[in-house]
C-alpha cells in the first residue's frame, strides 16, 4: 500500500548508501518541482553531497542518474542546472497509484518521519477566569491541526492544555464570584474596578449557591474562601472552556495540566534545587530597568537563571521580591518537566502577545538540555474579526471580549478551522464573518467542501442514469491534460503531509486541499464525466473522482473540517 513518492524515497536513500556509504544523506530530499515541465520529482541530492564526497555535484548527479534510470517507475532521469535531479514518472505507476489510494487513503497518505518520536504540543492553554475568547481561536485550531498532521507521520504525540490556576487572576476570579454569590443573598456588595464583569461570574455563582447553600456568606476571611473556592471556580471554567473546545471540533487532550497542583507538590522547588546544582541559577541583583531612570531604585538580591549564558538578553529572576515564583520561574519547571516525563520534542503554540517571552525561555531549555531544538514557539498573529465592514461586538456574557462561542455561533466550526487553516500564522488578517458564509468561490471553505459535493453528485447522476461500469478500469484512457494534472497532484499527498509535519506548518495541508479542489473544478467544467456511449472512459473517469474525492475527504478530515455529500 505504499505511495509512490514512498517508494522513490527508500529507493533514493538504498541507492545513496550503495554509492556513498560513509555519506550522511540525511539532509537529502525528494520534491516536487516548482514548474512542472521540469518534471514529476527531483531531489537536491548532488548539491548536498558534492562537498561530503568530493566531487563536482553534476558528477555526483551522473552517479545517481546511472541507478535511477533502473527504477522501474521511471520513464526520464535529467541533470539540470549545477546539478539539480529531474524525474519523469511513467504513466502506468501514476495510474497504479490511483487503485491504492482509493483502497486505503490513510495508508497511503501515512509516514514514518516521525519514527515514534515523542512530541508533547501544548496550545489553547486559556486562562481559567472566563470563557475562550476569540483571540485563542487560531491558535487552539493550529495545535489541532498540527497534532492530527503529526500523529500521521509517524510522531508520537501528546497534547496538553496548560491551566494557569495560580496567581492574581485566580484570586480575582473566586473574588468575583463570592461577591455576586453574596449579592445572590441580597447582601449589597461593592464590586471593584479589577473583578471580572461578565455574566458568566454571576452564573458560577448561581452554581455556587444551588451547591453550598449560604455556607460562604458567614465567612469574612478571603484566604479562606480562597482556599475553599478556588477549585470550584477553576472547575466550573474548564466547563465552559471544555465545551467550547468540543464545539470548534478540537480532539480531545491527553491532560490538562494545573500550574497550581504543580507548586502544591513542590516540583518546582526541587526542579530550582536541581538548577541551582549545575550552576545554572544563582543569587544575585539585576541592574535597573534599560532607558528607565528610577529615582528610587534598590536592587534586590533575587535567585536569577544564567539566560544571557545562552542568547538571551539578562539573566532572569525565577522568584520576585516576596518569594513567589515569576511567570518565567513557573514556565521553567513546568518545561523542565515536560522533558522528565520523557517528551524528546516541545512545541508550545502561543499568540504574538507572548513573543516577549520567547528568547527568555528557549534559551533556558537549551542551557538545561544542550539542545538549541529542545522548544519550538510558534507564534499566532493577532486577527481582527468583522461583520459588514465592522468589528464584531464584545459579548455580554463575557463582559469585555469577543468570545470563541460567539463566532462558532455565526459561522460554525468548519468555516472557523479552514479560514484559520488556510493562513499562514505569522499573518494578520480579518476574519469577515459575513464572507465565511457566502456561497461563491471567494469563501475558500465552500469553495473546497463545493468541490466534494460535486464529486459526490457524479455518483449519485450516475445511479439515476443506470450506468454499468466496467470492472477492469482502464486508466490510460484519461488523456486529458487536466485529468493528467490531477492525477500528479493526487500522488504528492503524502510528501504534502511530511513537508506540513516536518516544518510545522498545517497550512500547507490547506494550501494542497484547496489546489485539489481547484484541479477538480476546473477538470468538471472541461469534460463529459457520464457518457453512455463510451463506458470505459466513463469508467477511468470515475475511478479518478473517487480517488480525488478520498483525498479530499482525508484532507478535510485531518483539519477536522467535514466532507458533506450535498450543500
Amino acid at each position: 500500500m505504499s505511495s509512490l513518492y514512498h517508494i522513490l524515497k527508500q529507493q533514493l536513500v538504498a541507492d545513496l548508501k550503495i554509492l556513498y556509504p560513509d555519506v550522511d544523506a540525511s539532509n537529502v530530499t525528494l520534491e516536487q518541482p516548482k514548474d512542472a515541465s521540469h518534471g514529476d520529482f527531483a531531489t537536491n541530492a548532488a548539491m548536498v553531497l558534492t562537498r561530503l564526497v568530493g566531487k563536482p555535484p553534476r558528477d555526483v548527479a551522473a552517479d545517481i542518474k546511472s541507478k535511477m534510470e533502473a527504477w522501474e517507475q521511471v520513464e526520464s532521469v535529467d541533470i539540470a542546472g549545477p546539478g539539480f535531479i529531474n524525474l519523469r514518472i511513467k504513466p502506468e505507476a501514476i495510474y497504479a497509484q490511483m487503485h491504492i489510494i482509493e483502497s486505503d487513503v490513510v495508508a497511503f497518505g501515512s509516514s514514518k518521519i516521525g519514527n515514534g518520536e515523542k512530541v508533547m504540543v501544548e496550545f489553547c492553554s486559556a486562562n481559567p477566569t472566563g470563557p475562550i475568547h476569540a483571540g485563542h481561536m487560531r491558535g487552539t485550531i493550529f495545535g489541532d491541526v498540527l497534532s492530527r498532521i503529526l500523529e500521521r507521520t509517524g510522531y508520537k504525540v501528546w497534547r496538553e492544555f496548560l491551566i494557569n490556576d495560580s496567581g492574581r487572576q485566580i484570586r480575582t476570579l473566586v473574588n468575583s464570584v463570592w461577591l455576586r454569590y453574596r449579592e445572590l443573598f441580597g447582601e449589597n456588595v461593592v464590586i471593584p474596578d479589577d473583578a471580572y464583569p461578565g455574566d458568566y461570574v454571576i452564573e458560577i455563582a448561581e452554581k455556587l449557591k444551588a451547591s453550598d447553600g449560604d455556607k460562604w456568606t458567614k465567612e469574612t476571611d478571603f484566604e479562606a474562601v480562597l482556599l475553599g473556592l478556588r477549585a470550584f471556580c477553576v472547575d466550573a471554567m474548564m466547563g465552559e472552556i471544555k465545551k467550547d473546545l468540543e464545539g470548534l471540533k478540537i480532539a480531545p487532550f491527553d491532560e490538562f495540566y494545573s500550574e497550581h497542583k504543580m507548586q502544591q507538590t513542590g516540583l518546582p522547588e526541587k526542579i530550582m534545587g536541581e538548577l541551582r546544582e549545575e550552576g545554572l541559577v544563582y543569587d544575585g541583583t539585576l541592574p535597573p530597568p534599560r532607558g528607565k531612570i528610577v529615582d528610587d531604585y534598590e536592587p534586590v538580591e533575587l535567585p536569577l537563571f544564567k539566560s544571557s549564558d545562552f542568547g538571551d538578553d539578562s539573566d532572569r529572576p525565577v522568584k520576585n521580591s516576596r518569594g513567589d515564583f515569576t511567570y518565567f520561574g513557573a514556565d521553567l519547571a513546568y518545561h523542565t518537566d515536560k522533558l522528565n516525563r520523557g517528551f524528546e520534542r516541545l512545541i508550545n503554540v502561543w499568540g504574538a502577545d507572548h513573543g516577549g517571552a520567547v528568547k527568555r525561555l528557549t534559551s533556558a531549555l537549551t542551557a538545561v538540555t544542550g539542545n538549541k531544538k529542545a522548544l519550538e514557539i510558534k507564534l499566532m498573529q493577532m486577527v481582527r474579526f468583522v461583520k459588514d465592514g465592522k468589528p464584531v461586538k464584545m459579548s455580554k456574557r463575557a463582559g469585555n471580549f469577543v468570545t470563541l462561542r460567539q463566532i462558532l455561533d455565526d459561522v460554525g466550526p468548519d468555516a472557523a478551522r479552514f479560514w484559520f487553516m488556510n493562513r499562514k500564522p505569522e499573518t494578520q488578517f480579518d476574519f469577515d464573518l459575513g464572507k465565511a458564509l457566502e456561497k461563491n468561490n471567494e469563501n475558500p471553505v465552500f469553495y473546497v467542501q463545493y468541490a466534494h459535493t460535486r464529486m459526490c453528485s457524479v455518483f449519485r447522476q450516475k445511479e439515476d442514469m443506470g450506468l454499468e461500469l466496467d470492472k477492469d478500469v482502464d486508466m490510460s484512457l484519461l488523456t486529458h491534460e487536466k485529468e493528467q494534472d490531477l492525477m500528479k497532484h493526487l500522488i504528492m499527498y503524502p510528501l504534502h503531509l511530511e513537508k506540513a509535519a516536518s516544518a510545522g506548518e498545517p497550512h500547507r495541508l490547506a494550501a494542497y486541499a484547496h489546489d485539489l479542489a481547484a484541479g477538480f473544478h476546473s477538470w468538471y467544467d472541461s469534460v463529459r464525466f457520464l457518457d453512455e456511449s463510451d463506458i470505459k472512459t466513463t469508467s477511468a473517469r470515475l475511478q479518478l473522482v473517487k480517488t480525488a474525492r478520498e483525498v479530499l475527504k482525508d484532507s478535510l478530515g485531518l483539519m477536522g473540517v467535514s466532507a458533506p455529500d450535498k450543500m
